[in-house]
This record gives C-alpha cells, sequence and structure tokens, in this order.
C-alpha cells in the first residue's frame, strides 16, 4: 500500500513539474517544481477559495428573491457554516403554535413551532432588523391553547420586539375573538421603534376585530414613528374607522385595503398627508356632510378603487396622480354625472378602467400614455355606447399612445373611435365578436381598385388615409370567435397582406409586431420576427427620431 503512496506522489511531482514548465512558457517567470507535493492536493477549491464576505452578500441577495435557506445549508459544509453566520438570511420568523401550512413555510420564513427552533433562529439572526409574523390558528380539536401561542410569541416579542420592521399579524379561519384576546395576553411589552411596515391579515371578516388588536395597535400609534406602509385584509368598516382615528394612519406613505366591499367616506384618507400609493377595494363614496369641498389627495401617486362614481372622482385634488384603475364605475343618480372631460387629471399617464357607464368620459388626462379599457358587457350595444362617448373626438379627450380594448364592441364604432387616435403606437384588442373585413381594409394603405376587390371583396374602396398611420404594434386576441380551418386561413392571409402594404408605403410607419392568440391556453403566433416588446418597439421609435434628427442637422 505504501509503494502506491510513492507511486502515486512520485506521478504528482511529475504533473507538477510539466505544469509549471508551461507556466514559465506562458509568464515568463521562474516558477520551482520541485515545491512539496502535497502543496497542490492541499489547496482548498475555488469556491472555498472565495471570500466568505462575498457569499454573505450572494446569499443576501438569494433571500430578496424569497427562496428557501433552508437548501443553502444542504449544499457541503462549507456554505452551511457561511449561512449560519449571516444574520440577515435569518430576520425572517414565522411563529405558529398551531399547524403551519405549506403556503406559510414556502420562501425565505422560518416557520418556527417551538420555543427551542426560535431562539435557535434568533440566535442566528444576531442583531440585525427582523420581520415577524405572528399567526393565530386555526381552532381546530388538535389546536394548543393560548397559552402556548402567547408563550411562543413571547419568545421574540420580549426580546427582540425593537427590532422588528415588518409585522404580521394573520388570523386563521374558526379564531374568536376571546381566543385572539387570550392567545396575545401580555405578548407585546416594549416598543416598536423600527417598524416601518404593519400588515393584519384574517381569513374572513370578524366582526369587532379592531378589539382584541387594540393594545398592540395603541403600542403602534405610540411607538412606531418610523411607519410608512398598512396593509388590511378582512376587516370591516368599523376597525378602519378606529384605526384612522389614529397617528399612525397619518404616518402611512402606502395602504392597502383587500377584501372590504363597504362604502367608506373618502375624507377617511384624507389626514393621510404623506400618502403615495392607495388601493382600496370598497366603494369611495362622497358624504352630504362634505359640503361639496374638494377632498385634498394631492400627493397621492398610484390609486386603486373597486368602486367610485365620477361625482365622488371630481371631489378629489388629484395633482400628482400618475397612475389610476378603477374596477368599476358607479352612477351619479339620482345627482347629474358631471360633463364629459371636465374631470381634469394632470399628471396622469396611465389608466385601467372597467365600466360599463359612459360617464367615464368625464375623465380628462392631457399626459395620458397608457389606456387599458374593459367593457364588461354581453350587448355590443352596452359597448358601443361606452367606446362612443369615450372616444367622440371632442376636446379633451383621451388621446393614448398605447391602447386596450376589452369589449363587444362593433366594428363599426371601434373603427370610428380609432380615427381620432392618429398618433397610437400600440393597440392590443380583444374583441369578442368577429371582425369583418372592414376592419382590415382600414388598416391597409391605398391599393388599386381591382387589388381592393381582390384582397377584401366588392364593396367600398380602400380609404386613401388608412386608419392609424402611426401603428407599430398590434396584438389580436381572437380565441372566443369560432372559425373553421378557411376562415382563418382567410384572416392570416388579410394580416400578411396588411403587413406587407404598411412597410412598402410611404407615409406610414412600419409594424414592428404583429401577434394573433387562437385559441385559450395557446401562446399567440407572431407575424413579424424576431419578436420586439413594447419597450424595444419604444426604444426603436426613439432611436429612430434620433436618426432622423442626425440626418437633419
Amino acid at each position: 500500500m505504501a509503494s502506491i503512496d510513492e507511486n502515486q506522489a512520485a506521478e504528482n511531482d511529475e504533473i507538477d513539474v510539466v505544469t509549471s514548465k508551461q507556466l514559465q512558457r506562458v509568464t515568463g517567470n521562474p516558477i520551482d517544481p520541485f515545491r512539496p507535493a502535497n502543496l497542490t492536493r492541499a489547496r482548498p477549491r475555488a469556491f472555498e477559495r472565495t471570500p466568505v464576505e462575498l457569499w454573505s452578500m450572494i446569499f443576501e441577495q438569494y433571500v430578496l428573491l424569497d427562496c428557501r435557506v433552508a437548501i443553502l445549508l444542504l449544499v457541503c459544509k462549507h456554505w452551511r457554516e457561511i449561512a449560519e453566520k449571516t444574520p440577515r438570511l435569518w430576520r425572517r420568523i414565522l411563529l405558529s403554535a398551531d399547524a403551519i401550512p405549506p403556503s406559510l413555510r414556502a420562501g425565505s420564513v422560518h416557520a418556527c413551532g417551538a420555543i427551542e427552533t426560535v431562539e435557535r433562529i434568533r440566535d442566528r439572526a444576531g442583531a440585525s432588523l427582523l420581520e415577524l409574523t405572528l399567526v393565530l390558528g386555526p381552532n381546530e380539536e388538535s389546536s394548543p391553547p393560548p397559552l402556548a401561542r402567547a408563550t411562543l410569541f413571547k419568545a421574540v416579542t420580549h426580546t427582540v420586539l425593537h427590532r422588528v420592521t415588518f409585522l404580521c399579524i394573520i388570523v386563521n379561519p374558526r379564531m374568536s375573538l376571546k381566543l385572539m384576546d387570550e392567545s396575545l395576553q401580555g405578548v407585546f411589552a416594549g416598543s416598536l421603534d423600527a417598524l416601518e411596515s404593519l400588515m393584519i391579515a384574517s381569513a374572513h371578516p370578524i366582526g369587532n376585530l379592531y378589539d382584541p388588536l387594540e393594545n398592540v395597535i395603541k403600542m403602534i400609534d405610540a411607538t412606531s414613528l418610523r411607519l410608512r406602509s398598512i396593509y388590511l385584509e378582512n376587516v370591516n368598516r368599523d376597525f378602519i374607522t378606529k384605526i384612522s382615528a389614529l397617528d399612525l394612519w397619518t404616518r402611512a406613505c402606502r395602504i392597502t385595503i383587500r377584501n372590504e366591499f363597504d362604502a367608506v367616506d373618502a375624507t377617511t384618507f384624507e389626514r393621510c398627508t404623506r400618502l403615495e400609493f392607495l388601493s382600496f377595494s370598497g366603494e369611495l363614496a362622497y358624504a352630504d356632510a362634505n359640503y361639496g369641498r374638494k377632498i385634498d389627495y394631492s400627493n397621492l401617486k398610484w390609486f386603486k378603487v373597486g368602486l367610485i362614481s365620477m361625482g365622488t372622482l371630481n371631489k378629489l385634488r388629484l395633482d400628482m396622480l400618475h397612475s389610476l384603475v378603477i374596477d368599476c364605475i358607479q352612477t351619479d343618480y339620482p345627482l347629474p354625472s358631471p360633463a364629459p372631460h371636465s374631470i381634469v387629471i394632470p399628471e396622469l399617464k396611465v389608466l385601467h378602467l372597467a365600466t360599463v357607464s359612459p360617464t367615464a368620459a368625464a375623465m380628462a388626462a392631457p399626459k395620458i400614455e397608457t389606456v387599458c379599457l374593459n367593457i364588461p358587457t354581453l350587448k355590443s350595444a352596452d359597448a358601443d355606447s361606452v367606446i362612443k362617448e369615450l372616444l367622440n373626438g371632442a376636446e379633451g379627450m383621451l388621446k393614448p399612445k398605447h391602447l386596450t380594448i376589452t369589449a363587444p364592441v362593433h366594428d363599426k364604432h371601434l373603427l370610428n373611435s380609432l380615427r381620432h387616435l392618429p398618433d397610437l403606437i400600440s393597440l392590443q384588442l380583444d374583441h369578442q365578436v368577429p371582425f369583418s373585413k372592414m376592419f382590415f381594409r382600414e388598416m391597409t394603405p391605398a391599393v388599386s381598385l381591382s387589388k381592393s376587390r381582390a384582397l377584401f371583396g366588392r364593396g367600398k374602396k380602400t380609404s386613401k388615409q388608412p386608419l392609424l398611420p402611426k401603428l407599430r404594434a398590434l396584438v389580436l386576441d381572437l380565441h372566443k370567435i369560432s372559425m373553421d380551418n378557411l376562415q382563418l386561413d382567410n384572416v392570416k392571409s388579410t394580416i400578411r397582406t396588411m403587413i406587407n402594404s404598411r412597410k412598402n408605403s410611404e407615409g406610414y410607419d412600419p409594424l414592428l409586431r404583429v401577434a394573433c392568440k387562437w385559441e385559450q391556453g395557446q401562446p399567440n403566433e407572431e407575424f413579424i420576427y424576431p419578436m420586439m416588446c413594447l419597450t424595444c418597439i419604444e426604444t426603436h421609435i426613439a432611436n429612430e427620431a434620433h436618426h432622423s434628427t442626425s440626418q437633419f442637422a
């Protein structure tokens, strides 16, 4: 056995000599070929030579992707030692004395159901800031008593509460107010000085949910001066009314309220003078007690609301609003609706709108760039009336560069509306009713009468001014329209003719992307390659403009 080791060592020495001579020819520096043979074998592997600080930075980025830390511990002993000594990997702690569902164990959260586990994770986190989630329930026969939950929670809240930047309280099904109150008894002691985000989420609406959480909310109100974000889910209107009366409400820059469908007065958010982001799933109303005054949302930049009337929107001051999402527009009956284009939102650039009411035409946005319009109706007549009011060519009409329409609108009214948007760059249609040849005829530059009849059949001659001369992207969703193979081939042939005609005609910008969706669940069929996304198209247009300016200069 010793002779084998000696032969192996000799062979390694010969390899070292050959390698040294090669390195000497490459580098020109003399290298001693008779260094100890075990020097090469004792050299650490490449990833072991990487500085520990660099591995820690890589692991921290890995956690930002919300990936499981446990995977890092299984790779090798070296990675395990580094991970255990990187405090920021252990900052997300979830405490639950009840059964923890797999959905809560996902990602980089460390789910702890025993005090020993809590202490181990807490020690590894060191002095880093923490993100803490407390789970209450579900209330089942195998659930522990409330005292067990409180004891588990105290392992963190009585030691490192002052380092918590994110606090989440999740209330699972079948949890009564009494059980919640007993499970949180004496849990919160000290202060939440570092708290920046608060999340309270209930699996289903619970009346008087504010009562068992009152102590922790008052602690946050008194000590959390850095609070910036509030997220509430399945809380009732009384909960919102009570929490909005506290000082913590005025510190928030971001408020999200989900699964709450009661009407809330718009003045509820007026006290939030720093508010930049507001998402509210319910109805935002304007009470008569406001006496017609404007409600100041002047710092709001992103606004999503479940239900609102144009009369209420007209009472909001939205000087800095950039993006607006309205899930449904309520009629102003019995009050009259605001006049068309009378609600001016000066900085609005993105509008997502779902409506069956033509009163949406009251909005005007001189800087609008993107409009996504959804008209959820089965009747084409209802969709036609909305389109005709929104895009009628009147002064103050919305004139976006990018337009998406999901509606069963008739071709005739759609084409009339699109004629008022000569600067449109991209158009996406989920038409829901069959396209007529008139649509593609209007999109195709002028051709001879005989060729027009060959392509589109007899009828009116193709217009000399085709629709949307600056259009660069067209996406059609036709999966809801039943077509046989012959009809499908005709549509594809017509689309290819339109693409070639626009490319070879002067005065019209060539299309950069045309795509159609024929079947649900299937990818779009692209007619132009390479496929360009909207960002690439905008970059291409900017480069074209720069090139034209340079040539002119």
